[in-house]
């Protein structure tokens, strides 16, 4: 081999290690972030560089985040599968294929759906994932997620009387491809924002990722749909604008997360863990 194509070969190499590294190691970031602040006198005398979020700002790159993106996509980041299947303890019983060409092919793995069976309320699950935040939007139409106020006109960019919202964080262990909620079919689609900050505590703490996020706007005549992208995750595929209940309708790549705005108070929402196609409601 060249020297050129050595290095070339030892770069990815180095790239798609700590990009893994970043993922498997994130909590121990935020533990570093939040205990040991890095000062560092400017001479404008403006504040202290945060390590936690000099990275994100670092993989918020726009060649950075690309380059991320392609080595997701090699044959070579496959041998980091078993790595991820324990760091994660992925539940492989439910994998439908074991192989895989490559990280992200791995990550956005299908599953078998027998064991997701469907829910007999109006709107079910679109994912497998966390119920983190419910409820009625307040009169102004805002909520509140970790804390934090989510104005609906800011994270869709349009006016609608959306009167209820949900939360659903995927995290990196879960199933990344997402359903529909109801039979229906969207009249329109938007995409908006071009971060990748974290959806999560940490992400919290350097801006509000649901107004600074990529995210897709997908409205239909009863609620917005909204799949929110994540730390790298400026890749959201959307396969599908008229559905059946249940069907799949897109996928993410790495964690995420999916909000949903109602025009009407469906009912009480579940909270903590569901699974696709689980009723969203109790």
């Amino acid at each position: 081999l060249s020297s050129v194509t050595k290095f070339a070969a030892l770069f990815i190499i180095i790239l798609l290690s700590f990009f893994i590294l970043f993922l498997l190691l994130e909590n121990m970031l935020h533990l570093y972030y939040t205990r040991f602040i890095l000062s560092n006198q400017i001479k404008n005398g403006v504040g202290k560089l945060k390590p936690f979020k000099i990275l994100i700002d670092f993989c918020n790159l726009g060649f950075i985040n690309k380059i991320f993106y392609k080595l997701m996509r090699t044959k070579f980041s496959a041998l980091f599968i078993p790595i991820y299947k324990k760091s994660y303890k992925i539940d492989e019983s439910i994998i439908v294929d074991d192989k895989f060409d490559s990280l992200e092919d791995f990550f956005t793995r299908k599953i078998d759906m027998t064991k997701r069976p469907e829910g007999a309320g109006k709107y079910i699950s679109p994912c497998d994932g966390f119920i983190s935040a419910a409820g009625k939007l307040s009169e102004d139409k805002t909520f509140k997620v970790k804390g934090h106020i989510v104005d609906t006109l800011s994270l869709t960019g349009d006016y609608e009387n959306y009167k209820y919202y949900q939360v659903i964080y995927l995290s990196p262990s879960d199933y990344h491809r997402f359903h529909s909620i109801d039979e229906n079919e969207f009249v329109s689609s938007k995409t908006v924002g071009k971060k990748s900050i974290p959806v999560n505590d940490k992400g919290f703490k350097i801006g509000n990722p649901f107004l600074k996020n990529y995210r897709i706007i997908l409205k239909s005549k009863d609620y917005a749909y909204i799949p929110v992208g994540a730390t790298n995750v400026n890749s959201i595929e959307i396969k599908k604008h008229k559905f059946l209940k249940g069907e799949e309708i897109g996928e993410f790549s790495f964690g995420s997360t999916i909000v949903i705005l109602y025009k009407e108070t469906p009912g009480t929402s579940k909270f903590g863990k569901i699974k696709v196609r689980e009723d969203l409601f109790a």
